[in-house]
């Protein structure tokens, strides 16, 4: 048990651990505790071990360097003159705390992961310029001060009303920049990506490690699985029920695989020709596909590339939670709202598939808070305003059907998911979309482009929309029957 410093509503700098750890909270009275990085709860609102986050920082070469974790008693009332106590506000206007950490060297970086008392996740980057005179000594953050949201009666463990205040984590993580600041944030991705999120064709179901038989894979239709952005194909389809897939696996024989590939230094367009160059000679394969997320695009490269003689056609695809209009989370200015909406997102994930997308997502943050998300050429293919997504749309189709499913997110059930989307799917995720979506993706560009094209839009009898009332979001598709139910129906056919 670490150290624990009592917060007494004063605006001055209080110590809260040793080597320059210190905070300003005006206004609020609580306690401060210092934890081993071990100790923190990061994914539920328990105070469990989370053992899958530190893995995933750490795959990442990020480093919680601290962990303190915030017991809020009362916050003091406004001054009578109205004004705010020790001036401190967030970008949006609400009280702030501020946090003021070490600095670690001239070739390191800070962020902070907070949890609030709802179990919602942000990142935050330290304040520029600093709120202080002497910040040459190390970075600021702005924390929240006042209590999130937290809807009564949701959830046993959810912590009261709104006025109740409850506890909060805040992760103090850093990195070394050497590499992103001498090399190039894309050369620092790609020798990422290639240490962790190597080219691979792999059988499906994948604990089956054995290599592809490829002379059984092409007695008959097969079937392709394809991952999406920061994820595998273990991470994506993790969710799939087993039943689903022995069905599917009879419904082809066995004949399924997957293909794992790089998401970010790599644009959609380069996977495939990597694709086709690791097929063996003499192969030639008619396949089912099923995509989650940019690997939508990725089926769609595919498609582009099988004119009569080709070895892989396509004859049929199914993309769930597609970017096919793109997301507005690609574009660099919001690139903190997409670390923030895939660390919540990702919390509904089983600890392995939590762990394989949270570390490329860790990666990314680097990346993110030196403005290279742009750069990235497997990002930069989902933005709304790229050429790749122009010319993906003059692809034609030839013989492929096409199949569709979509969300429109905000969550109803008792979950953190649940939590999260209550406090924010208004003001923060459809504010930044300006339409309905699945959290990360608009919901009806999972079905249809900005301009004619063919196969597009996808038909009603085609697709599955899941609504509102759902609670379906980007990364949970395949947990839920229906998902499983309409892929063997088309698939089926």
């Amino acid at each position: 048990m670490g150290r624990q410093t009592q917060l007494t509503g004063s605006p001055a700098w209080i110590e809260i651990a040793a080597g320059g750890y210190a905070l300003r909270a005006p206004a609020l009275r609580g306690t401060v505790r210092e934890m081993e990085a071990q100790q923190n709860a990061s994914r539920s609102c328990g105070g469990t071990l989370e053992a899958p986050l530190m893995e995933a920082l750490a795959r990442a070469d990020v480093t919680a360097v601290k962990v303190f974790e915030i017991k809020p008693q009362a916050i003091d009332p406004a001054p009578a003159d109205g004004t705010r106590a020790g001036g401190l506000s967030m970008q949006d206007g609400a009280p702030a705390m501020l946090l003021r950490v070490p600095p670690l060297g001239a070739d390191v970086e800070h962020a902070v992961l907070y949890t609030d008392e709802a179990g919602v996740s942000r990142w935050i980057f330290p304040v520029e310029p600093p709120v202080r005179a002497d910040a040459a000594s190390g970075p600021e953050f702005l924390l929240p001060r006042n209590a999130a949201p937290v809807s009564p009666g949701r959830d046993p463990d959810t912590r009261g009303p709104l006025t109740k205040l409850g506890r909060r984590l805040v992760r103090v993580l850093a990195w070394a920049t050497e590499d992103i600041l001498g090399k190039g944030a894309l050369a620092v991705a790609t020798a990422w990506e290639r240490g962790r999120r190597p080219y691979a064709l792999r059988r499906f179901p994948l604990d089956d490690s054995r290599p592809i038989d490829w002379a059984a894979l092409q007695g008959g239709l097969a079937l392709l699985l394809v991952h999406g952005t920061f994820s595998s194909a273990a991470g994506a389809f993790a969710l799939l029920p087993s039943d689903t897939v022995e069905a599917l696996g009879r419904l082809y024989g066995g004949r399924m695989f997957a293909f794992d590939h790089p998401s970010l230094h790599h644009s959609p367009a380069d996977n495939v020709t990597q694709l086709l160059a690791m097929l063996p000679p003499g192969t030639d394969l008619q396949v089912d596909v099923v995509t989650h997320s940019r690997g939508a695009l990725v089926a769609r490269q595919l498609i582009g590339h099988q004119p009569a003689a080709a070895r892989l056609r396509v004859r049929r695809a199914v993309f769930v939670g597609a970017p096919h209009r793109g997301t507005v989370l690609a574009d660099s200015d919001h690139g903190i709202d997409m670390l923030d909406r895939y660390t919540n997102l990702f919390t509904d994930l089983p600890d392995d598939a939590f762990t394989l997308g949270a570390e490329a997502l860790f990666a990314l943050a680097k990346l993110a808070y030196h403005g290279a998300v742009r750069g990235l050429p497997g990002l930069s293919s989902m933005h709304p305003e790229d050429s790749s997504l122009d010319r993906l749309n003059g692809i034609a189709v030839q013989a492929a059907a096409f199949h569709a499913i979509a969300a429109d997110f905000k969550p109803v059930g008792s979950s953190l998911l649940a939590r999260f989307g209550w406090k924010v799917a208004d003001a923060l995720v459809d504010g930044v979309f300006g339409e309905g979506n699945d959290g990360v993706v608009p919901t009806a560009g999972g079905y249809e482009l900005r301009r004619a094209a063919a196969g597009f839009p996808i038909g009603d009898a085609q697709r599955l929309v899941y609504t509102q009332a759902d609670g379906m979001h980007h990364l949970n598709f395949f947990a839920d029957p229906r998902t499983g139910q309409s892929l063997l129906g088309w698939l089926a056919r």
